[in-house]
């Protein structure tokens, strides 16, 4: 990933007189799927952070960006839930929503997909305690049942 795209997403700078993030994502639509090592998209990388404005403007521009898997097999929604970053999460199920359609999905799938290790969002906030997302993820989806990951953990006995 090029490296201004990268500290910009870290930052939340989308935009100042050497970087326009709307411009960079516009002027080449592979500009938006650079990854990094771990192959984080600058969404990943912005979820990670707890960006939530520059997560809403690179969905705006790149939606298919929601459904992009890390290396681990995690989504944004993934590692905004295990830094406890709800403003991001909401932000992203909120995209959903709207973006929805173009990327063919919708939000109880994005909150029902599992990592390497079988964890949804949900699994990584219980884990990291964060209440306020976990509270938000079960609101979002309160009829999934929520099944255990690859170490037979459920979010319920993660909470306890």
């Amino acid at each position: 990933m090029d490296s201004k795209l990268y500290k910009a997403a870290m930052e939340g700078n989308t935009g100042n007189g050497d970087f326009l993030l709307s411009d960079y994502l516009n002027r080449d639509e592979e500009n938006g799927y650079q990854v990094t090592p771990k192959d984080n998209t600058i969404l990943h990388v912005a979820a990670l952070y707890g960006q939530s404005g520059f997560v809403r403007q690179v969905i705006d521009i790149t939606p298919a960006l929601l459904c992009c898997k890390n290396k681990k097999n995690e989504t944004a929604l993934h590692l905004a839930a295990n830094k406890g970053h709800r403003d991001v999460v909401e932000v992203l199920l909120r995209s959903v929503d709207v973006a929805g359609q173009p990327v063919g999905i919708n939000k109880e799938t994005l909150m029902r997909m599992t990592d390497d290790s079988g964890d949804t969002a949900l699994h990584k906030a219980m884990r990291t305690g964060c209440v306020d997302t976990v509270r938000l993820l079960v609101e979002q989806d309160p009829d999934f049942e929520f099944p255990a990951n690859n170490a037979g953990e459920t979010p319920l006995y993660l909470a306890t």
